[in-house]
């Protein structure tokens, strides 16, 4: 596993996350590095974390000096959700708000999952992870049309 996630992502995950903790900030890793979790080898680029509603501007405050992209509602062909984009140790963390996101899905939006409580527990380089259900995950990758990346997830169950 530590082979596709490199030690700048690492450096990022043991700075972001105690912060987490410490500011009892509801969060949830998804993306390719839950992949790499469950057991994925895609080439991870950035890091995508998913934060409860309550924290959202919180999360914006205490990673000011760290924001590439400002707190924004995207909306594009596949996205319409609130995100901002922090760079840690030359990594993109794309953090978005579970609450209110959705996927685009034969151009008909489909509310995305939001319960934050739901997650598997990692325990990766020191630091003990809350990452999203792996079924979730395809669930997700199947309504964006991602086939690759369900078929590699299915044979991680």
């Amino acid at each position: 596993m530590n082979d596709v996630i490199s030690e700048n992502h690492i450096q990022a995950l043991q700075f972001i996350i105690p912060i987490f903790e410490q500011n009892d900030i509801t969060y949830r890793i998804t993306g390719g590095l839950a992949g790499n979790l469950y057991g994925s080898l895609w080439e991870l680029h950035d890091i995508d974390l998913e934060v409860a509603q309550k924290d959202i501007e919180l999360v914006a405050e205490l990673f000011k000096e760290y924001i590439a992209i400002d707190l924004m509602r995207l909306v594009d062909d596949e996205f319409d959700l609130l995100m901002m984009t922090l760079v840690i140790h030359g990594v993109d963390i794309e953090i978005n708000q579970a609450e209110e996101a959705f996927i685009y899905h034969d151009d008909t939006p489909v509310k995305l999952d939001d319960d934050l409580s739901a997650f598997h527990t990692f325990y990766f380089e020191g630091l003990k992870l809350k990452v999203k259900p792996l079924k979730q995950i395809i669930e997700y990758k199947q309504l964006l049309g991602r086939h690759n990346d369900v078929i590699d997830l299915i044979t991680l169950t």
